[in-house]
């Protein structure tokens, strides 16, 4: 199809179309479950749940729900890091009807009670350790319910012995007596045989609100049905035709609480029962002995973890040969962290994209090595449109010309939680969703991400993209971390400020910085400070927060 010149680019068995089948996520599981009883379904610190386990668990918790008195279409908050518990009560939570509201496990009580209130939830899950911000926020967010679980509680024996022994007081994960009274326990809740019926759930209905991560403004509640949300967990699927069903091992350390985690961590592994290895933290200590002990085959990450894998320089001793397919989404991925991880570790990593509001992903580079783009997001998944028109008066335009992105497909979200207007601004007409991203679409059908609409600064006749400076940045031998903002001035002339992160023992100055730069890019495009941070503000996702580095200017900044 001439519109669609990406599908000439489809690694061999990747289909043009999918078929999603008609089924809410719960369907999955059972499937899984059913073809595949044995294969593990979670590893989580040498415990191993298989998928007919996980599956008798997750019906178990929802029938325990429907008892507490939770009400199809009712929201139930998670306050949970990726163990198992969370995948146990993301499936049954499903299965009972009710809606799951993603949250931030790290938040702070005032964030959390925005969401709660804004998601209307009745009930709370929580990990036990987050007893304090739960007090914090129940009467404040009107939370009727509270479950809590024990990180303990899935950890084999001889493990869960050390735990109560030498961590379980130290970390104050042990809830006081008046507070555990008042709740429910997750374990008590699974050792209940089930024995009432569960309410039928249509496709079409709203399965998770996940929040926006704020980067560009406030947060907003996406809703995304199970019809969707089945959608992109297929074509991930989908675009790695060689996966086989009941054998992979994915590395799940991007957050559950995320879309991009939900999705290509936990969903798509449930969607080709494969094993997940779950990770409640990015430690890359902790990553590289998961890789090794567990196996690894698909790691879905971002591109400050494959940046810290890559600075580790025997990591080939930790069995990384195991490793087939990588996929970097949530934030650029800079060529010179793609070459460095894969020079380390000799693992395939490819670029994609997504966003909240699409389930998220809607483009990858192919993992075939002859049509990958590298310092693109690749092309359109299987039954995803993607096209660039002008920002300012909607016309489509051509091959190489810099516009807003639109894209369209299965994966897009039903709209915003009680926010109409916001959704009717953010799609066209025709059913096309505005992802506020400014690129361009090259004569193949490769996409470049240029900038956020939002990110993009003005100086003069000039219209200015961070990430290009960043590229360059990255290229310096010394520096690990670049990031690149403007703040405005009285005159109209941006203050363009390069943030910079150095590698372990390496010094360098301002002037040196700017001097690299100047021999590389057009004078107005070199930055006139050079801040330099022992680390970037990033969303718990891992994207950098531009915004905070300009609200938070550094005493150690150097001017050129």
């Amino acid at each position: 199809m001439p519109d669609h010149p990406w599908l000439a680019f489809y690694d061999p068995g990747v289909p043009a179309e999918i078929t999603a089948p008609e089924c809410i996520l719960p369907d999955l599981l059972a499937t899984a479950a059913h073809a595949y009883p044995a294969a593990p379904a979670i590893l989580f610190y040498g415990r191993v749940v298989n998928y007919a386990t996980l599956d008798r668990l997750a019906t178990r918790f929802a029938v325990a729900l429907l008892k507490s008195g939770v009400q199809p279409g009712e929201r139930i908050a998670l306050v949970l890091p990726n163990i198992p518990q969370a995948v146990i009560a993301c499936y049954g939570a499903w299965r009972a009807g009710a809606i799951v509201a993603l949250t931030n496990p790290i938040f702070e009580a005032g964030g959390l009670v925005r969401q709660l209130t804004d998601a209307g939830a009745t009930t709370l899950i929580a990990l036990s350790m987050f007893h304090p911000l739960v007090v914090a926020v129940r009467e404040r967010a009107g939370v009727q319910r509270v479950i809590y679980t024990n990180l303990k509680e899935f950890l084999p024996p001889g493990q869960r012995r050390l735990f109560t022994l030498l961590r379980q007081e130290r970390e104050g994960h042990r809830v006081p007596d008046d507070e555990a009274r008042r709740a429910l326990w997750m374990a008590h809740m699974l050792a209940e045989e089930p024995g009432d019926s569960l309410p039928q759930t249509s496709p079409g209905k709203p399965a998770t609100i996940l929040y926006t991560g704020g980067t560009t403004g406030e947060a907003k509640g996406v809703v995304h049905t199970h019809r969707s949300l089945v959608a992109n967990a297929v074509q991930v699927a989908a675009w790695l035709p060689a996966a086989r069903r009941g054998t992979e091992r994915v590395i799940c350390a991007l957050p559950f609480s995320h879309a991009y985690g939900m999705t290509a961590c936990m969903n798509f592994s449930v969607a080709i029962a494969a094993a997940m290895i779950l990770l409640p933290t990015f430690e890359t200590g902790n990553v590289l002995h998961a890789i090794r002990r567990e196996h690894a085959t698909i790691f879905p990450g971002i591109p400050p973890m494959y940046a810290a894998i890559a600075e580790i320089k025997d990591a080939r001793r930790y069995g990384l040969a195991s490793l087939r397919a990588c996929i970097s989404g949530a934030a650029p991925l800079p060529i010179e962290v793609q070459e460095g991880f894969e020079r380390v570790t000799r693992a395939r990593l490819v670029e994609g994209y997504g966003l909240t509001e699409a389930g998220p992903v809607t483009h990858a580079n192919p993992l075939g090595v002859s049509h990958e783009r590298r310092a693109t997001i690749g092309i359109p998944l299987p039954s995803t449109e993607a096209k660039i028109v002008d920002a300012t008066t909607g016309a489509d335009l051509p091959p190489g010309r810099i516009g807003e992105l639109l894209v369209r497909g299965p994966q897009l979200m039903q709209g915003y939680w009680n926010r109409p207007v916001d959704t009717a601004e953010v799609f066209t007409s025709d059913g096309w969703l505005r992802t506020g991203d400014m690129a361009r679409m090259d004569t193949d059908g490769f996409f470049q991400i240029i900038e956020r609409k939002k990110d993009v600064i003005i100086a003069g006749p000039y219209n200015i993209y961070p990430r290009d400076i960043e590229e360059v940045l990255y290229q310096h031998p010394k520096v690990l971390e670049a990031a690149v903002a403007g703040a405005p001035r009285a005159e109209g002339q941006p203050d363009l400020r390069a943030f910079v992160v150095l590698r372990q023992g390496e010094r360098a100055t301002a002037d040196e910085i700017i001097g690299f730069l100047r021999e590389r890019l057009s004078a107005h495009k070199v930055p006139s400070v050079v801040e330099f941070r022992d680390a970037l503000p990033r969303s718990f996702i891992g994207k950098v927060l531009r915004r905070a580095l300009l609200d938070d200017r550094s005493e150690h900044s150097d001017r050129g």
